[in-house]
């Protein structure tokens, strides 16, 4: 697979956790559309997030192991958070 493809499964992965955290589902449904607004409120808060990013760094252009490294130490603030809230 691409770096592209692999990254949206990572994409994908964080919005299926973040709906299951939000409304314990990560049902979608095509007929009445459920679970899809739930989405766009995370997509809103991704462009937000992507904007204060580049407000704070400016333009970012990394080589992929350094994007790698970057999303490590997001992933690592994750995991800390869970533990934190689980013990």
């Amino acid at each position: 697979m691409s770096y592209r493809s692999e990254l949206v499964q990572v994409a994908a992965v964080a919005i299926a956790a973040i709906q299951n955290f939000d409304c314990g589902s990560t049902e979608l449904n095509e007929e009445d559309h459920s679970g899809f607004e739930e989405m766009d409120s995370i997509f809103e808060g991704v462009r937000n997030e992507r904007q204060n990013q580049e407000d704070t760094w400016g333009s970012q252009n990394h080589q992929p192991e350094h994007w790698l490294t970057i999303l490590s130490e997001e992933t690592g603030e994750v995991a800390r958070a869970i533990l934190e809230k689980e013990f």
